[in-house]
């Protein structure tokens, strides 16, 4: 039985060096490359994950996913020969870390008013262990008791708080418009599925074979009837876009206006300064 065990990452080893070798989902023209992704907190970083780490495994590329670093002594360096990654925090991305080898990168964003809502629900339940650490700054509570300790008014407040020092300020940090970075939107991928991950895939420079594989196992984990659908995984609600309209009170607008500014008029979400 033991020496079983042992050969089990021996044979796996194996397994995906001949899928490797054997297969590829990279056009000839377009040529292999690190493919990775740029995530935020509470922006898809886990339907994103599990579809790119399915689709590696298929052909046998190494995955990675890099955890958060910041506050933590967690390196934000992926290891020597990854061919995909995914970045928890988009903003430890650094294309320094890959050189000399070429990459094609995604980077998700989600309308911050959303963000906080979905983060507000999330945070009530999660057992993220930094979630129930106890702070100074919440009279010796971890966040979630704190949250937990406030009604859904004041809750939504404090997620506020919380979120631009953290996720919104890194959407509003990044560098849009990067070489060999495609944006995409939350929004639209929840909507249109399909769509956003074979632009994805091509983007990333695969075949028409292997774009329809790939979406063979977006179909999977859909957020639609999958097991990442709303009823089916804990990380999820309903991801309707617009759900802060039925949350959100003016107060919590003018609040999240004077810690952010216009970045949901950057991201493009509003264009008139009075939503």
């Amino acid at each position: 039985m033991w020496d079983t065990l042992r050969l089990r990452p021996v044979r796996f080893a194996v397994r995906s060096r001949i899928r490797r070798l054997t297969r590829t989902p990279f056009d000839v023209g377009a040529g292999p490359a690190v493919l990775v992704h740029c995530a935020h907190h509470k922006v898809g970083t886990v339907w994103f994950q599990r579809v790119l780490s399915t689709v590696a495994g298929y052909y046998g590329l190494r995955f990675t996913e890099v955890p958060v670093s910041y506050g933590r002594s967690t390196s934000a360096t992926p290891a020597a020969g990854v061919d995909v990654v995914v970045y928890d925090r988009a903003n430890d991305f650094h294309p320094r870390d890959l050189a000399p080898r070429p990459y094609r990168a995604s980077h998700l964003i989600r309308d911050p008013r959303d963000v906080v809502v979905s983060g507000y629900h999330y945070h009530l339940r999660t057992d993220e262990s930094w979630a129930h650490e106890p702070k100074d700054r919440y009279g010796g509570l971890s966040y979630q008791a704190f949250l937990r300790s406030l009604d859904e008014h004041d809750g939504l407040m404090a997620e506020i708080e919380r979120s631009a020092r953290s996720t919104l300020a890194d959407m509003a940090a990044w560098t849009y418009g990067g070489p060999a970075i495609l944006e995409l939107r939350y929004e639209d991928a929840v909507r249109d599925e399909t769509g956003t991950f074979a632009g994805l895939f091509r983007f990333y420079g695969f075949t028409d074979t292997a774009v329809d594989r790939g979406l063979r196992i977006v179909e999977q984990f859909s957020r639609q009837h999958g097991p990442l659908a709303a009823d089916a995984d804990p990380h999820v609600r309903s991801g309707e876009p617009g759900e802060w309209r039925r949350h959100l009170g003016s107060d919590h607008v003018d609040r999240l206006k004077e810690l952010t500014g216009d970045l949901v008029i950057r991201l493009g979400y509003e264009t008139d300064p009075d939503w």
